[in-house]
């Protein structure tokens, strides 16, 4: 359960001698393509772990409690990575909703599974992961990590509440395991490529923050550092249709898919590459530009539209990867705001961009306005014309949208309130929509 945080690769793997590259991607070192190196190792460790987000840190703790000699190689000056952007944790059968008084099981989740992931409920890993999943939360827990139930059913996440919010004392949940781990953690030290002995990796080449190279003995190295959104090559080898759009990233910085370049150099194969999160729910960044991506907050209360003015579907839905893979086909998408609205509305930018100016990590909307601009208008078709998308079936849209919801239903996708509420207070306002390059959740093949 413990090492079930997230997805692990385990790298005892046969390899291809003759087609190692010990130092990784882009390095000119010479190394045997197999034995291991003359000089003294810098460690000689059981477990030898690359990475410490919730995969690397979940699989460096799970082998100190079975016993194991550990080492954990960092490149940041902290740990986490990218999961330290994620404060929520999906589970099922928790004391949590069982105090909320929804009823809820690995069962019903898999049952449903299909409608809300397009994944394979009969999957063994999937299988594992809904059964582990409380068992997780509740390991947490006993960690000191304060565990609450989020109050809404996402549109991904099935048809009870499932996202519980994890915060630690000191901060989220990786720090706080970070912290337990701290005396086998090297911070600032970058795996650069895997040592073969042989036909089998036995280690890792690294290097410190001042440029010096050593090297790791290892029994095993997992890998999990595959995040890989913002590699445009295998992004776009992942699923082609991206080349022809615009790369907007939504992902932390060190997703640059390092762990997958290096786990080229044995026989390891890959799978599911195509399962990439996109997500089109943000817009051009107002302080970095782009490629970067801010978030709209309450985007399900806008009205959003397609480049003839049409509704697609319930704009609750645009917080999900369904809707970044439609983009691709029924893209671009456009979010219309009535003066009220915009008014209100909050843009959230990725905190990993604002180090130098954590202040700009939250703007008004009329406030992202005035530092970037937007399309802005006395009337629906005006603001169509703005957008350079059909102003005539905006302006219908918007009609058909104020009139079913002074009836209380909306009978084109079923949007309840209070997010399904008339927009009519001028003047309007809209933003395009971009497709942001989020998570992968592809990789290394495994088998269960």
């Amino acid at each position: 359960v413990r090492a079930m945080l997230t997805l692990l690769v385990a790298l005892a793997c046969e390899a291809k001698p003759e087609t190692a590259e010990p130092r990784g991607s882009g390095d000119s070192g010479e190394h045997a393509a197999s034995g291991l190196p003359d000089t003294a190792p810098l460690a000689e460790v059981e477990v030898l772990v690359v990475g410490s987000g919730a995969g690397g840190l979940g699989a460096a703790w799970a082998a100190r409690e079975a016993g194991a000699s550990v080492l954990l190689v960092e490149r940041d000056d902290r740990p986490g990575g990218a999961s330290n952007n994620a404060a929520n944790y999906w589970a099922v059968g928790t004391p949590e909703q069982a105090a909320a008084g929804i009823t809820d099981s690995a069962e019903a989740a898999l049952a449903e599974w299909a409608s809300f992931t397009e994944g394979d409920p009969t999957s063994p890993s999937v299988s594992d992961f809904v059964h582990g999943s409380a068992g997780v939360l509740a390991w947490l827990e006993s960690l000191g990590m304060a565990v609450r139930l989020g109050d809404n059913i996402p549109q991904d996440t099935g048809s009870v509440p499932r996202v519980h919010l994890v915060q630690g004392p000191s901060g989220p949940a990786p720090v706080e395991v970070a912290t337990l781990l701290a005396d086998v953690i090297l911070y600032q030290t970058t795996a650069t490529g895997l040592i073969l002995d042989g036909p089998r990796v036995a280690g890792m080449w690294v290097t410190d923050a001042n440029g010096a190279e050593a090297w790791v003995h290892a029994r095993a190295t997992v890998l999990a550092t595959g995040g890989f959104a913002r590699n445009d090559a295998l992004v776009e080898a992942a699923i082609p249709a991206l080349a022809a759009q615009p790369a907007w990233y939504e992902a932390y910085p060190g997703m640059d898919g390092n762990g997958l370049t290096m786990a080229r150099a044995t026989a390891a194969t890959f799978q599911n590459l195509d399962h990439l999160g996109l997500y089109s729910h943000g817009v051009e960044d107002a302080e970095v530009g782009q490629p970067e991506v801010m978030v709209i907050a309450g985007l399900e209360s806008t009205l959003i539209v397609d480049a003839l003015g049409l509704r697609v579907e319930d704009e609750r839905l645009f917080g999900s990867v369904s809707m970044g893979r439609r983009y691709l086909t029924e893209g671009p998408f456009y979010a219309v705001f009535d003066h009220d609205l915009w008014e209100a509305t909050r843009i959230q930018g990725r905190g990993y961009n604002y180090e130098s100016a954590p202040d700009e990590i939250e703007v008004s909307a009329p406030e992202y306005a005035a530092k970037h601009g937007a399309a802005e208008s006395e009337d629906a078709e005006g603001l169509g014309v703005l957008l350079g998308i059909d102003g005539e079936g905006l302006a219908a849209t918007l009609a058909r949208y104020n009139e079913d919801a002074a009836a209380g239903a909306d009978t084109a996708f079923g949007k309840p309130a209070p997010w399904f509420a008339a927009l009519e207070t001028a003047p309007f306002h809209a933003l395009p929509l971009v497709l942001g390059r989020a998570k992968s959740a592809g990789g290394l093949a495994t088998d269960a």
